[in-house]
């Protein structure tokens, strides 16, 4: 059976789209577009206290491993 987008409702073929396994389920997205959707309502309309510690966590995280990257980067030239 192929995957269906919970955001539009289409049907994409396997290797294709956005497939993320979470606890509880499996969210399928046929698009980076729809999932971009999806997650902008889940930040905008949901508790802050839910999910905005961990965004910033995880935006940190991000923020450290570039800014390594970055000395590596300058470390070579």
């Amino acid at each position: 059976m192929m995957p269906r987008c919970i955001v539009c409702g289409r049907f994409f073929h396997d290797g294709q789209g956005i497939i993320l396994k979470v606890r509880g389920g499996v969210l399928e997205f046929h698009s980076s577009k729809c999932a971009a959707k999806f997650f902008r309502r889940l930040i905008e309309e949901y508790p802050e206290d839910c999910i905005v510690s961990a965004i910033r966590r995880l935006a940190e995280e991000y923020s450290m491993a570039l800014r390594e990257a970055e000395e590596k980067a300058k470390k070579r030239i």
